[in-house]
């Protein structure tokens, strides 16, 4: 269990761990090396209280301790040659498809017009249009590099020939180069026809399956145009998807949680029964409600207690957003970009039209070209870091969190570069909790001892 107290010294935060046995240890975090190791009291004690919400250096407290001061400023100072850059210079290497702009639910919070259309007459993509966009932008990613397409919708399995067009084209047209294409696909799960069985079976897609809960609860955010159950039928593809596991990459489950679904830990054990290789719990990007999401952080810590106990790491892992952060600290990767928007991806929407980010297509001011044509001067203002965009120099998750999400600064402050003070404090949050178990899992006994 995390304490409330939380600390910092310059580039290095701290907490209170306290065990089932009511004693502490205090995990310390380097922020710019990438770095977890458990500290001293003494060394606490030396460090200036914070809370979550504070993302500025704290004022200098006076040295009551000098040997536990002069080591953490050895710590802090020390430059970790392991923990690489994050910068991303400009090439596409990441798309996400709107394979159809047309869905057969109507979710109560989707950003697509409610039906997947974006208000749009064009309801699924050209493959005549698409395969020469596609040659274009493998055209410009350098020999051995990796190359991710996703297809979303709308549903995109309402269009199961499409995909299979673009994946047999993309795998041969990258061979000359060897690139690597790695394919994955969202779905609501209703529509797994025989037609894409056989097209799972041809490919070797990621797939994620869009499920908020049990039908008490997914029936009523996921509703069908029809009245019928989407639970049921959701449920009815994961076990088809099940029948032809060996084919898929991988499979996972994500949900969205907001004030009509607040109950994550009964929805943990709920996914799990459907023995998914990875959940994904998303807090509802128009949420702003604090005490909602303290709730939300209450219910993620909770589960992530639940799957320590029951497998540790590997168990914790399945959840995803732990195991994107444990994967940060191992590999020393720094994130100083949120996501590659505008910089290494673009979106393509139904008519072939690009844009900086999956959340802009259906808004004329966001394109940014059109299927051979990249307007590069519209893509300028994004190429400087969002760490630095963003003004999160100072934060001490700065290189885990890479300054945020640009959609959510928006939604809640009218401006991408204006951070929303919610998504601040909840990722935070969420990477205290993951540094805790990293702690657990990487050194459980290494540490400054002044």
């Amino acid at each position: 269990m995390i304490s409330s107290k939380l600390k910092r010294y310059q580039d290095i935060i701290a907490f209170e761990e306290i065990d089932p046995n009511g004693l502490s240890r205090y995990v310390g975090f380097h922020a710019s090396n990438l770095e977890v190791a458990e500290v001293s009291k003494e060394a606490f004690d030396e460090m200036s209280e914070i809370t979550v919400s504070d993302g500025e250096i704290p004022a200098f407290k006076k040295t009551l301790d000098v040997e536990a001061h002069d080591q953490l400023s050895d710590w802090n100072n020390e430059v970790n040659a392991d923990a690489r850059s994050g910068e991303i210079s400009f090439e596409i290497r990441s798309i996400t498809l709107n394979v159809t702009q047309v869905c057969n639910l109507k979710c109560t919070y989707c950003a697509a017009g409610g039906d997947g259309t974006y208000g749009d007459p064009v309801t699924r993509i050209s493959i005549e249009k698409t395969l020469p966009q596609l040659k274009f932008l493998i055209a410009g990613i350098k020999p051995n590099r990796k190359f991710h397409i996703s297809f979303v919708g709308g549903e995109p399995l309402l269009y199961p020939e499409g995909i299979q067009a673009i994946y047999d084209y993309v795998v041969e047209e990258t061979k000359a180069k060897n690139i690597t294409p790695i394919f994955s696909l969202v779905t609501n799960g209703t529509v797994i026809t025989d037609k894409v069985l056989d097209m799972f079976k041809k490919t070797k897609l990621h797939v994620t399956v869009s499920l908020d809960g049990e039908k008490k609860i997914n029936d009523v955010m996921r509703p069908t145009r029809t009245g019928a159950s989407s639970t049921d039928m959701t449920l009815d593809g994961i076990q088809k998807l099940h029948s032809i596991k060996k084919y898929l990459g991988s499979f996972g489950i994500s949900g969205v949680f907001n004030e009509m679904n607040q109950n994550i830990s009964e929805t943990y054990t709920f996914f799990n029964s459907l023995n998914p290789d990875w959940v994904e719990f998303n807090f509802a990007y128009s949420q702003a409600n604090r005490d909602l999401q303290l709730k939300y952080l209450e219910q993620m810590n909770l589960i992530a207690d639940r799957a320590w106990k029951k497998g540790q790491e590997p168990e914790l892992r399945k959840i995803k957003v732990f195991d994107h952060y444990f994967g940060l600290l191992d590999s020393q990767q720094k994130i100083e970009n949120h996501c590659g928007a505008g910089k290494s991806y673009l979106m393509v929407d139904a008519k072939n039209q690009l844009y900086p980010c999956v959340w802009s297509v259906g808004k004329p001011s966001e394109v940014v070209g059109t299927g051979t044509v990249i307007n590069h001067s519209l893509l300028e203002k994004y190429q400087k870091p969002l760490i630095v965009l963003n003004n999160c120099q100072t934060c001490w998750a700065r290189y885990l969190c890479g300054g945020g999400c640009m959609y959510i600064h928006e939604q809640h402050t009218g401006d991408k570069h204006k951070k929303d003070n919610l998504f601040c404090e909840r990722t935070r949050s969420l990477i205290l909790t993951s540094l805790l178990y990293y702690k657990k899992a990487r050194a459980p006994e290494s540490g400054l001892n002044p």
